[in-house]
């Protein structure tokens, strides 16, 4: 005898991304970035986004549900990537003081390269919600741990004073971070020049004679590269 055939739970429909998915997300990130640096967070509207985007509104939120979730996955990934590279240069084997330097010029290079995603860190994370702002910070934390490691390599005898361990990192990156503020990587001083006169600047000081020394070593590397 025949069993009668028992339907078969239906499977669930699964809606395939398309291709150009990401691409389309990063166009978002990126106007949107431009737009807050420019304008700030509070100033923009989603409808500004899209427009600058060449879609529509409801575009920009089959990606992102808020406002909020956009200005979160800029400074995530901007700080994602900081982090990433920042932690490769000081598990290098190389001495400290090398290290410092690359970590420095590694950094330069990063937040020239998106100097909007780097204001709009500095300056709007503010408008996040209180968990997604604690989880910024705490990636923060780890690129201060990371440079107050090194920082204690080269001068084990000052960084062992645990009260100065954390002033001496958050020195230099306040440094970096508010240099953004200003500086125009199409300006006369290249990211990479900029960088070597940070590192100079706090490893041998402003009065040092290597001062003098940079920009005309760096042209001199530029001209033998050409």
């Amino acid at each position: 005898m025949l069993l009668p055939c028992r339907p078969g739970k239906p499977e669930p429909m699964t809606r395939e991304r398309a291709e150009d998915y990401e691409a389309k997300k990063q166009l978002i990130l990126e106007r949107a970035a431009a737009l807050f640096a420019g304008q700030g967070f509070e100033h923009t509207t989603i409808m500004e986004v899209a427009q600058a985007c060449n879609a529509s509104k409801s575009h920009v939120y089959h990606y992102f549900p808020a406002k909020e979730d956009v200005l979160f996955a800029i400074v995530r990934e901007h700080t994602v990537m900081l982090l990433t590279g920042l932690s490769a240069i000081v598990a290098l084997p190389l001495p400290a003081e090398e290290r410092f330097e690359k970590f420095i010029a590694e950094f330069v290079a990063r937040a020239a390269g998106s100097r909007d995603e780097q204001l709009v860190l500095v300056n709007e994370m503010k408008h996040l919600p209180a968990p997604k702002r604690d989880e910024i910070r705490v990636m923060e934390t780890e690129l201060v741990n990371l440079l107050a490691q090194l920082l204690e390599e080269i001068n084990p005898g000052l960084m062992k004073q645990r009260r100065v361990r954390g002033p001496y990192a958050l020195l230099i990156f306040g440094m970096l971070i508010w240099t953004f503020t200003w500086y125009d990587k199409a300006g006369t001083i290249s990211p990479r020049e900029l960088a070597a006169r940070i590192s100079q600047l706090f490893m041998t000081g402003f009065k040092s004679p290597e001062a003098e020394s940079i920009g005309a070593s760096l042209g001199a590397s530029v001209k033998a590269a050409r």
